[in-house]
């Protein structure tokens, strides 16, 4: 029988608290053999830790500017802060997660984006997958914090949705679920339970995707080209906009 794998990239506000109906749907998935591995970022987190030590927040085209000096701060927030609170919030839940941290040198590979630009903001290169298929199969919820490492060692900022792309893509996940804080791609106010790869452009010709989901979607649209089965966008595990061939 072969490994299905479940990515799960959680933010938003979900990445402040899982609701009861998450939690017990990663219980029932873990019970029935499902190996799940989450991808989380923190936006929020590192807000409020630059704001308390005064420094400003600075975006070109809606990326955070990153300064080599802002990274530790940012590793405190999505380890320290988010990561541990996901993983208290598992481990209470009976549910054995556990924070990817020491190992991410050797399984997130990055490159600068475009370092004179954003400045220590990633993209990946590469996952090396091999350290969470010895996790997920010790039965373990791996937990990986949106960062990355370059070749010289230079600790990079990551998009979470990204890299929970690249981490399905090369675990060749069955789905890929994009938690986000809306409930999925609305078309008149009502959410579209899904779209098939051809009615992508479609609704972005017509407007029905707009802004910052646009991105979105044409992520998604290439992880199912490049493997997965489908990719889920909304605020829970189960429902949502589902997107597939």
């Amino acid at each position: 029988m072969t490994t299905e794998y479940i990515v799960i990239k959680i933010g938003g506000v979900a990445s402040k608290q899982l609701t009861p109906e998450i939690l017990a749907k990663l219980s029932e998935w873990q019970q029935a053999g499902q190996k799940v591995v989450i991808v989380h970022g923190g936006g929020f987190a590192i807000n409020q830790l630059m704001e308390e030590n005064h420094i400003p927040i600075h975006k070109v085209n809606g990326l955070r500017v990153t300064g080599q000096s802002d990274m530790a701060l940012i590793k405190e927030a999505l380890v320290d802060i988010v990561g541990k609170n996901l993983a208290g919030e598992l481990t209470t839940a009976g549910l054995p997660a556990y924070q990817v941290i020491d190992e991410l040198p050797d399984l997130v590979h990055a490159d600068f984006l475009d370092q004179e630009t954003y400045g220590f903001v990633g993209e990946v290169k590469n996952i090396a997958n091999q350290t969470l298929v010895a996790l997920l199969a010790q039965g373990k919820i791996p937990l990986i914090p949106s960062l990355g490492y370059s070749e010289q060692g230079d600790l990079l900022n990551i998009n979470a949705d990204y890299l929970a792309r690249a981490v399905a893509i090369s675990l060749g996940a069955k789905k890929l679920i994009l938690m986000t804080d809306v409930k999925g791609v609305l078309e008149n106010g009502l959410v579209l339970d899904h779209l098939n790869l051809v009615d992508v452009q479609e609704k972005i010709d017509s407007g029905v995707i707009t802004g910052g989901m646009i991105p979105k979607i044409q992520s998604a649209v290439q992880t199912v080209q490049a493997g997965v089965k489908q990719v889920i966008i909304g605020d829970n595990l189960t429902d949502g906009t589902i997107i597939k061939e």
